[in-house]
């Protein structure tokens, strides 16, 4: 089977889809696209891409390079401009996180992939760790039986981006909530296999930006202007009958330096808590249950087989899967729903009210 022709828009994160590609046997690096010509020389040198495969205008990629995929690793406004001119050009697209910065954008591009007949994916990295993985299995096999809440957060004690198009409203779409909390909204929902969202609730915050505190900042430049929230907490009920905490912080004071992901499941049978702190891969699980009327903590140990790992997995499983005929795992239309969820959030925060989705 020819391999597919693979293309990146944009070598920030495009980097970990690029060595997704260049490691799979079912694709090979076929275009780079970037503003920045000297990281297109970069790139086109590490990854043995011609001079003439390298463009800094992807509408002119699109048209000449003849590629299969394309990974969309823009801002995220420029997601669905991006994603629907390759769709429109007869290419699948894996689109970066989140699908797009409000919910008509997201519907525009479902409804491109339709029309084209194309795949459009999304850049959920965190289903591919391992230890990801190894909850939702046992979640499928009932280990935890009926589920009836999920505490997702991803809370930083120091980490608002005090540089690029992070604070830019009209660019990023928010702050904390749709680059943070989306990843494990995505996930708590994942590990549900996307039950309907019935309500959410919102409240956003801005604490500690406005004041230059908790923020990543370089050396000797002033910040960018903050137009976002730096916090969010949301509730949602279920129509499976079970009900989410949600929250995402880039700054609080909590421990120092942490950057921690935690999602915990509550079951009928049991308790499954995924905690990863500081990017961490060991001593991440916990599973709480009983036997025989005593309580037991059973403690996990799951294996990392390289280079299936966050981007890199993904990007193989998506090869893997379009090459085979089969339906990716990541698919557009769950990025649609997450984007859904956090414009309810949006719209319950400005009005102080509960959201009732359709």
């Amino acid at each position: 089977m020819t391999p597919l022709r693979a293309g990146v828009i944009g070598l920030g994160v495009g980097k970990s889809h690029a060595e997704g590609y260049r490691l799979s046997p079912h694709s090979t690096l076929a275009a780079f696209c970037d503003t920045n010509e000297e990281r297109l020389r970069e790139f086109a040198q590490k990854y043995d891409v011609p001079p003439e495969a390298c463009y800094t205008d992807y509408h002119t990629m699109l048209a000449n390079a003849n590629l299969d995929i394309v990974s969309v690793c823009l801002p995220n406004a420029l997601h669905a401009p991006a994603s629907i001119a390759a769709l429109e050009a007869g290419v699948h697209v894996l689109c970066e996180k989140p699908l797009a910065t409000n919910t008509a954008e997201a519907q525009a591009m479902i409804d491109a992939a339709r029309r084209s007949g194309k795949h459009l994916l999304v850049c959920y990295n965190y289903r591919f760790r391992a230890d990801s993985q190894w909850l939702y299995n046992m979640i499928h096999k009932g280990a935890l039986g009926t589920i009836y809440h999920i505490y997702a957060s991803w809370r930083r004690e120091t980490g608002i981006p005090g540089w690029g198009l992070f604070g830019d409203k009209a660019m990023s779409g928010g702050g904390a909530l749709i680059d943070l909390g989306v990843h494990v909204l995505d996930l708590a929902l994942w590990l549900m296999d996307f039950p309907a969202v019935k309500t959410v609730s919102g409240e956003v915050r801005t604490v500690f930006a406005p004041q230059k505190r908790k923020m990543w900042r370089q050396p000797n430049v002033e910040p960018a202007a903050f137009e976002v929230e730096d916090g969010a907490v949301g509730f949602l009920r279920l129509a499976n009958g079970a009900n989410m905490f949600l929250q995402a912080t880039w700054g609080e004071h909590t421990l120092p330096n942490e950057d921690r992901i935690r999602v915990e499941v509550q079951g009928s049978e049991g308790t499954a808590i995924l905690d990863i702190a500081n990017y961490r891969r060991e001593e991440t699980l916990r599973l709480y249950t009983e036997s025989e009327g005593e309580p037991v903590v059973i403690s996990p140990v799951v294996r990392w087989t390289a280079p299936a790992y966050s981007h890199v997995g993904l990007v193989l499983d998506t090869v893997e899967k379009i090459a085979n005929g089969e339906t990716p795992t990541t698919d557009g239309t769950q990025g649609l729903v997450d984007v859904q969820v956090l414009d309810a959030m949006y719209a319950s925060a400005q009005a102080g009210r509960e959201v009732f989705l359709d």
